[in-house]
């Protein structure tokens, strides 16, 4: 078999498909409020920034690469765990991913450029349309979309850059006491590991139907592709966020996000790049949004066999997305955190057993690691939403619990205890 020399032409595309999936105008309003917080720090915000919204997901899309995909590792823990690991994040896409899109339109696109339209008529009339394009799989929208989405990034790429030549005020001091972990744990909010786990197939998809088909060949493709994503996202996260500290010595702590998202725009680049920024966010937004709902309606709708169609599942996730939105964008932030702390650290550890799979001796390591990461996860996240004796004591006896980092004892017991407990299990002796 002949190996197909990398083509720097294509692989720049590659790149910048990567980097178009990961960038949503739902995740445009994490950066400026890091940077508020990290005020004077906002370097190591970035640097933190960068490592768990950037760096973590284009890892893992490597790690899955390497792996053969993400069946490749999750089989590992069973086989049913990937429909499981999909589900978590099909039900994450509905109640927290969607939802942002419509909030972020409502309060970031529509009343960033018309401040007097109220809330609640402009997010229904945007599920609407979003259930008008979903419900027969309309394409149309899907093809506006990859026109809006470099658009919307050129816009941004230029207040960046007038960002930082003419910035919009000085840093202050920061209003977090440890402005690195902030920035990091915030960078979670992305929500983009999760979209590697997702997106994992279609990524590589993209390599092997370009003809890099040697492993050898479409690992380094994946590569340097996740390398032009890496660094296109780091201009425009690390941008807004810089921006947004420069402005926390003009704009009050208790701002909201979308609200201080708008001010920095406004600040730097006049109405006229509020105008124009608003209308690319709604129409990218809502692709986005039709693309989600399409998903996860066929997710479910192929999981019940067909017993629940499609076209219903498309009315109910719009209408759950939608009484969600309704909510605001600052408090579908605020119920999300639950849902992160429960999904994110086994993904991450996932991301490790796949990068250090052939050194783990059977797949006890695998179920073990996975088995006690997820007990702590989900207690972790119930504590977070309803605080209990019990879970905030387990949660304290963990080390590095204080830095978001509870679930890596739990992972290194589970993990030793799989490994010496699988061989005596029926399974381990069969694959013995």
């Amino acid at each position: 078999m002949t190996t197909k020399k990398i083509n720097a032409v294509e692989v720049l595309f590659i790149g910048l498909a990567f980097f178009a999936n990961y960038f949503g105008a739902g995740n445009l309003v994490f950066p400026p409020m890091l940077g508020l917080q990290s005020g004077s720090s906002w370097l190591s915000g970035i640097v933190a920034l960068a490592v768990s919204g950037i760096f973590l997901p284009i890892l893992a899309i490597v790690i899955i690469g390497r792996a053969g995909g993400v069946t490749g590792i999750t089989g590992h823990v069973s086989k049913n765990f990937h429909t499981i690991l999909v589900g978590a994040i099909m039900i994450f896409a509905m109640c927290i991913s969607t939802p942002r899109t419509a909030s972020v339109a409502a309060e970031l696109g529509v009343q960033g450029v018309f401040p007097e339209i109220p809330y609640v008529p402009v997010v229904v009339v945007y599920f609407l349309l979003v259930w008008f394009f979903a419900r027969s799989k309309e394409s149309v929208l899907d093809k506006i979309g990859k026109i809006l989405t470099p658009a919307m990034t050129i816009i941004l790429v230029i207040l960046v850059i007038r960002g930082f030549v003419a910035p919009i005020g000085t840093p202050a001091a920061p209003s977090v006491e440890a402005p690195f972990l902030n920035a990091f744990l915030g960078g979670y909010q992305t929500g983009d590991v999760l979209v590697s786990f997702l997106l994992a197939s279609l990524f590589l998809g993209t390599i092997t139907d370009k003809g890099y088909t040697d492993p050898k060949t479409h690992n380094k493709v994946t590569f340097l592709a996740g390398g032009i994503a890496f660094i296109c996202l780091l201009v425009v996260y690390g941008g807004l966020l810089y921006m947004g500290a420069c402005g926390s010595s003009e704009f009050p702590a208790d701002i909201s996000n979308a609200e201080l998202l708008v001010a920095v725009i406004k600040k730097s680049g006049g109405q006229l790049a509020m105008n124009a920024l608003g209308v690319a966010v709604v129409l990218a937004c809502l692709t986005t949004a039709v693309g989600q709902v399409t998903a996860i309606a066929d997710f479910f709708s192929e999981l019940s066999g067909g017993r629940l169609p499609y076209k219903y599942l498309a009315i109910v996730v719009s209408i759950v997305s939608m009484l969600i939105a309704l909510i605001g964008l600052d408090k579908i932030i605020v119920i999300s955190t639950p849902i992160f702390l429960a999904t994110y650290p086994p993904c991450l550890v996932l991301m490790l057993l796949g990068m250090f799979g052939k050194f783990i001796p059977n797949d006890g390591g695998y179920k073990g690691s996975i088995a006690l990461t997820v007990v702590y996860s989900v207690i972790e996240a119930v504590n977070s939403f309803i605080p209990m004796g019990i879970f905030q004591t387990i949660i304290d006896a963990m080390p590095l619990s204080a830095q978001g980092f509870g679930w890596i004892l739990p992972c290194i017991v589970g993990f030793v205890l799989g490994i010496l407990i699988y061989p005596r299990t029926a399974a381990g002796k069969t694959a013995a």
